[in-house]
């Protein structure tokens, strides 16, 4: 047998001086970047300071996120949020940009919490709602149809805290609890008890490798707090990153987000002779009252996007408009790509000069490797068909490089979220282009963990990887199929702001937004494994989110999915028109998945709308997973902010 020579771990402290050597040489090779007058880039422009919180200027398209790895033992990320005027940021060190964190398989992660918010209402602004000259009536009791409970406004406090998107951990202190865990601003009441917290995340050894990602979950205050800056990437690595590595296979990190939700501010959908006028049903069609829900509307907005900080531009664009990814001739790159939008589909393809669509190989979904439903390992799936990612969804695949003087598109299409959703038009991302010089400066990166520290060589294979925690879904017994429905409706009052639902189908029901301290909307013993099916009353996508866990998509529309991907987040068709006599009826969007609700994560888990407006405007529900000792599992770490029925 023999071994390579173990490496000297490198002490953290060497980890800020690569950082910061990093953004300098960045900043001296992009020092003639200018995406228009005064708007030139520099090298401190990540860095964080008394004057700048959030670091000055803009960043350059083509750029990438430093990335942060996790030492061993128990070392881990401080994250600061800083606030500019109209920005919050995270700041590490004094990179102020939410860096990539990367852990590996059967690593505890620490993640410690710095809130500095400074001004709360800030957030208010940026989402300020317009203003009706005719109130919304309230929606009507009637008879056969669940009652409709309007929300309440909720202003923002500024206190934070941190999900980690995708991760199968407890949803419990001090792991992935989103419910009550929160962070003061440094202004204002104090209602969470503290201005610092300390994330410990136990990441199993049979976590599926890939790409998942942070953000806040303070209910009411989601949409805003990310809307001004707040996301990052996270990356589980296992053996295949280091085969990838090893065969020269570069790593690339994309992020698409959302700076303004423009439709907050248009005034409210509305029936009109270029609108269809609003549904009616009655009760033999659904328990949904879709007479009154939210109507067509000719007044949606096209929201900006940006690609790693950068501004995406819309319409026709030139090359020089576009971030440019350099790949070595012949060489191979893995695309990880998250859609951290608040509320933007994507439909993304790789295009060639003449607009035609060439093959990219799809190697993991929402963090989750392909796998069959045994839990052996899938051969990565070659497709010249754009992709879907709904908001908060994640693409991983590999790219080759296009032939020398010739350049490939990274394109999402355009995207019919239904005729009261937003305006998704066609936009080019970036191109890649083939080179022989040498590749651009990576983010830095310091080696870790006992994979990258040692690497032996020898006949002896390596122990099997423990069992993928999602294997055998589909051959487990159902042990009870659920509906649940999905509706929203304009809210009464003056101000303009509409109200969203999420509820079991059931006797009694009522359509309720979302209560903080109110009782869960299912309880099921650790261990259950059911069917939903997700039904969309609503003349707008969904994207419909389950926390802890990844759960397999058996049909949309009542047409079986051929794959039945494993997904953590699953687009939902909007309603149509139904196939009935009565005129006007309407025929509900339909996705039916099954999950299952593991020992190990029992507590309190989230499910909502992914379209984090909806989401803060009462579209989520809890379902509590009993652990199979007695007992309430416990989900407190402090006082929420947003105490009592859902606020906007």
């Amino acid at each position: 047998m023999s071994v390579r020579m173990k490496f000297t771990r490198s002490p953290r402290h060497l980890l800020w001086i690569a950082g910061i050597i990093w953004l300098g040489l960045a900043g001296n090779a992009r020092a003639d970047w200018d995406d228009g007058p005064g708007m030139g880039f520099t090298g401190d422009f990540l860095l964080s300071s008394d004057r700048a919180p959030c670091g000055v200027g803009v960043l350059p398209r083509g750029h990438f996120p430093p990335e942060i790895p996790v030492l061993q033992p128990f070392q881990g990320v401080k994250l600061v949020v800083r606030q500019d005027p109209n920005r919050l940021c995270y700041v590490f060190g004094r990179i102020a940009e939410a860096p990539t964190i990367r852990v590996r398989q059967g690593e505890d992660l620490y993640i410690t919490l710095d809130n500095e918010i400074t001004d709360p209402a800030a957030l208010d602004k940026l989402v300020a709602p317009g203003k009706l000259d005719v109130p919304n009536p309230r929606v009507p009791a009637t008879p056969g149809l669940y009652p409709v409970i309007p929300a309440m406004h909720h202003p923002a406090t500024g206190a934070t805290n941190l999900h980690l998107h995708g991760f199968a951990v407890p949803p419990t202190v001090p792991q992935d609890e989103v419910l009550k865990t929160c962070i003061d601003p440094a202004t204002g009441p104090a209602h969470c008890g503290r201005r610092e917290f300390t994330y410990h995340y136990r990441v199993s050894a049979s976590m599926p490798a890939g790409l998942y990602w942070y953000h806040p979950h303070v209910h009411g205050e989601v949409q805003a707090q990310m809307l001004m800056g707040l996301s990052g990437a996270i990356v589980v690595e296992g053996p295949e990153d280091d085969a990838r590595r090893a065969a020269g296979i570069e790593d690339r990190i994309f992020i698409v987000r959302q700076s303004a939700d423009l439709d907050a501010q248009v005034p409210a959908p509305v029936a009109t002779d270029a609108t269809p006028a609003p549904r009616k049903t009655s009760a033999p069609h659904g328990p949904i009252d879709t007479a009154h829900e939210l109507a067509c509307s000719n007044k949606a907005a096209t929201d900006e996007l940006t690609l790693n900080g950068a501004v995406v531009k819309d319409g026709e664009v030139a090359d020089a408009d576009l971030a440019q990814i350099e790949i070595g001739t012949g060489r191979t790159q893995l695309w990880r790509i998250l859609n951290a939008a608040t509320d933007a589909f994507l439909d993304l393809a790789l295009l060639d000069e003449d607009g035609k669509s060439v093959p990219v190989e799809i190697v993991a979904r929402d963090g989750a490797p392909l796998i069959d439903d045994q839990g052996r390992d899938q051969p990565a799936l070659s497709t010249t068909d754009s992709q879907t990612v709904p908001p908060s969804g994640r693409i991983e695949f590999l790219v080759k490089a296009p032939a020398p003087g010739r350049k490939l598109y990274l394109v999402s299409h355009a995207v019919d979220t239904g005729c009261a959703g937003d305006k998704v038009p066609e936009r080019k991302l970036a191109y890649l282009t083939s080179t022989d010089s040498p590749a651009p400066l990576s983010p830095p990166v310091v080696t870790r963990g006992p994979m990258s520290d040692w690497v032996i060589a020898s006949d002896t294979p390596p122990p099997p990887p423990p069992p993928n925690p999602f294997a055998g879904l589909l051959a487990r017994k159902t042990d009870r199929a659920r509906t649940i429905l999905l509706a929203e409706y304009p809210h009464p009052g003056s101000d303009d702001l509409n109200d969203f639902y999420i509820v079991e189908k059931k006797p009694g029901a009522a359509m309720r937004p979302f209560e903080m301290d109110g009782p869960p909307a299912i309880t099921v013993k650790a261990g259950t494994t059911e069917e939903w099916t997700v039904e969309n009353w609503t003349n707008e996508l969904h994207a419909f989110h389950i926390h802890q866990v990844h759960f397999r998509v058996l049909a949309v529309n009542g047409q079986p999915v051929a794959d039945k991907p494993l997904l953590d987040v699953v687009t939902v068709p909007a309603a149509g028109p139904a196939d009935v006599t009565t005129v006007g009826a309407v025929t509900p969007g339909r996705v039916r998945i099954k999950v299952s609700f593991p020992a190990d994560l029992a507590g309190d888990i989230p499910f909502h709308c992914h379209l984090t407006d909806h989401e803060d405007a009462g579209m989520m529900a809890i379902i509590r997973v009993m652990p199979l000792s007695a007992g309430r599992p416990e989900r407190s770490a402090g006082v929420s902010p947003a105490a009592g029925p859902a606020r906007r």
